[in-house]
């Protein structure tokens, strides 16, 4: 039987007088997400770790003699990702699936430093209690840091220190695909607050690290060669830009001169 104090409540959210209410169960999802957070999602999910561990792997592969292909890791990646976000869903009802990661690049900065980026899209459903899904989301991430190889001047070593990982309003955006019918704007509101907020703290205390932790793991020659790859790839990309250029300028050259001998000919009068 549906209690009477439910039924108050639920009518107070959709005349949007108790929005606040949703607001302060927001909070406390998110102590509940922190506090996971801390001890790490791997221990609600060991298949993350394991996941992780693969991932370093595939990643020192492409350092080796026998390059992996591409598509492997960032399959990983996926795989990773994913499954944290499943785990945050079960702490918060902030569901996050069709995760995909488009491509893992080192951009190269100098002859020992690269840009790291890792743009991430996912679908997100926000469950508010009473109400259910109350609103679909698009979600996109940039993941941005940087990476480069220092050498100790007395002892000759060198080491990778990684930058700080891009966490801020610019990198996360939402876009409201759909949203439940009579629902106010409040209450909307309110969900896609909780779904900022749990992204930005699992971007913050999970995946940051993660990378990082990646990223270190790797060794000073295994991210020198990335770097050196990364410099290759973008010169040979500048090179093909600038052959299209070149195809493009003579195609258009062509297309006058081909013009100009048409217009040049001798027009026979009309008997």
């Amino acid at each position: 039987m549906f209690q009477l104090w439910k039924l108050v409540l639920l009518c107070g959210l959709l005349a949007g007088t108790s929005a606040s209410l949703l607001d302060n169960r927001g909070n406390d999802v998110l102590r509940k997400l922190r506090s996971a957070l801390e001890s790490g999602l791997a221990s609600f999910d060991s298949a993350i770790e394991i996941i992780f561990q693969n991932l370093k792997a595939e990643l020192e592969s492409k350092c080796s003699d026998e390059v992996a292909e591409s598509q492997e890791s960032e399959n990983l990646l996926e795989q990773l990702i994913s499954g944290i976000f499943q785990v945050v869903n079960r702490l918060t009802g902030v569901r996050i699936r069709n995760v995909q990661v488009p491509d893992i690049t080192f951009e190269a900065t100098s002859n020992n430093s690269a840009d790291v980026k890792i743009p991430i899209t996912a679908d997100v459903t926000v469950n508010l209690p009473l109400l259910g899904e109350i609103v679909d989301l698009d979600l996109k991430v940039d993941l941005q840091t940087s990476v480069s190889i220092e050498t100790d001047a007395e002892s000759g070593d060198s080491s990778v220190v990684v930058g700080e990982c891009t966490n801020n309003p610019e990198s996360i955006s939402l876009t409201v695909l759909h949203r439940r019918f009579g629902l106010l704007n409040d209450v909307v509101d309110v969900g896609i607050n909780l779904a900022r907020r749990v992204v930005s703290s699992v971007v913050q205390d999970e995946l940051c690290p993660r990378i990082r932790e990646l990223l270190e793991s790797l060794g000073a020659e295994c991210v020198k060669k990335l770097i050196e790859t990364a410099a290759q790839n973008d010169v040979r990309k500048r090179m093909g830009q600038i052959w299209v250029q070149t195809m493009d300028l003579r195609l258009s050259n062509c297309a006058i001169l081909v013009n100009w001998l048409r217009l040049s000919e001798p027009r026979v009068p009309p008997r």
